[in-house]
């Protein structure tokens, strides 16, 4: 049984954070995870909204930035193809556009949740976000490249260079994916990002957005993209971005997996009375639509349906709001779990794995009622 994990003191009621106590005005910039190369995460008093506005986006880089000058910038599109496409900044612009909203979560957050505790980006829930892409379709450009015979994997190459391990000579960020994924109609190729063009730590000049998939497949700062006949083994792909739980072999990560999360009340928060309060928040899930989400007040024995309510996209979270009203006056942990359309929810515990990804377990916030 999932039980709550504050201090004595927090359980109390007892902080000297006002952060936890009074209200907070919106945070204005990411929660610095690393610095080299730079990582970092929404804060989690920001993930109100539908839209995650850029300066707040979470950013996952593997190396250092790229700097990169438009002028000289191209796209490649090589390999198993009828034509070898070499494409300018204004070519991409010119092919027909399009917009999409898609919510990305990093493959590693809530890795802080895992025990025992595990290596990497010490992610505590803000790597996830929501975005409006504009760009064009993977999919028109694969179509002008033409795939040649036995072509069943497209690699994407970034800009990004550097050692994935200490030993290793220098290579860029790179992913595949299956040809019949990539050749999906919303697969996108963006330029823009919420109406801006592309911020340089989210890919200037052009990435790639994978809609339904953990943010590692979307490649930041693309410079080429390869049709291949064979699967790609590239670091990024086989050692990295594998579910390893030490029982059979490593599981490849491919679609987000259904999750939810609290947007208010925030952990540790105290109320002065026992009246009616709202509970709100956001699901998602990279199989299919949000179907319902449940919050519960007693650890897990029972559970109350929220309210889906506002916008929604086939790609983006769902915004859930629920009434709770505190049975008492003390120390109270709510839970919430989602399920989509496919039947499947968050489970009660998380999956432990040793490189800490897909971590989607039910998260509870804990408040104070005097």
């Amino acid at each position: 049984m999932v039980r709550c994990r504050c201090t004595p003191a927090e359980a109390a009621g007892v902080t000297r954070d006002p952060w936890h106590t009074q209200p907070h005005p919106q945070p204005a910039a990411l929660v610095t995870i690393d610095s080299e190369p730079f990582v970092g995460e929404t804060p989690l008093a920001a993930i109100q909204s539908w839209l995650t506005p850029n300066s707040l986006y979470y950013a996952r880089n593997h190396y250092e930035t790229p700097a990169i000058d438009i002028s000289g910038w191209r796209l490649v599109v090589d390999g198993h193809t009828s034509s070898v496409l070499d494409l300018t900044y204004n070519d991409v612009l010119e092919m027909p556009r399009r917009a999409m909203p898609v919510t990305m979560e990093c493959a590693g957050n809530n890795r802080m949740d895992l025990d025992p505790p595990v290596s990497g980006n010490r992610f505590q829930g803000g790597a996830v976000s929501t975005a409006l892409w504009t760009g064009v379709s993977l999919a028109d450009l694969l179509d002008r490249a033409g795939a040649g015979p036995g072509a069943v994997e497209v690699v994407f190459e970034g800009a990004d260079l550097g050692s994935p391990e200490p030993s290793g000579a220098p290579s860029p960020y790179a992913r595949s994916l299956p040809l019949e994924a990539a050749r999906h109609p919303d697969m996108l190729l963006a330029y823009e990002m919420n109406g801006e063009p592309l911020p340089e730590d989210h890919g200037y000049p052009l990435r790639l957005v994978a809609p339904g998939w953990y943010g590692m497949a979307s490649v930041k700062w693309l410079t080429r993209i390869s049709l291949i006949d064979h699967p790609y083994e590239g670091f990024f792909q086989k050692e990295r971005y594998v579910l390893d739980t030490g029982h059979g072999p490593p599981e490849p990560l491919a679609r987000m997996l259904v999750k939810s999360l609290f947007s208010r009340p925030r952990h540790g928060q105290v109320f002065e009375r026992c009246a009616p309060l709202e509970v709100a928040g956001l699901a998602w899930s990279g199989a299919g639509e949000i179907a319902d989400v449940e919050i519960s007040d007693d650890f897990g024995e029972t559970w109350t349906c929220a309210n889906l309510d506002g916008l929604f996209h086939d790609y983006t979270w769902r915004q859930w709001t629920a009434v709770w009203t505190p049975p008492c006056a003390g120390h109270h942990t709510l839970m919430a779990r989602a399920r989509d359309e496919n039947g499947d929810a968050q489970p009660m515990k998380n999956r432990w794995n040793r490189l800490g990804y897909a971590v989607n377990g039910v998260q509870s916030v804990c408040v104070n009622v005097r």
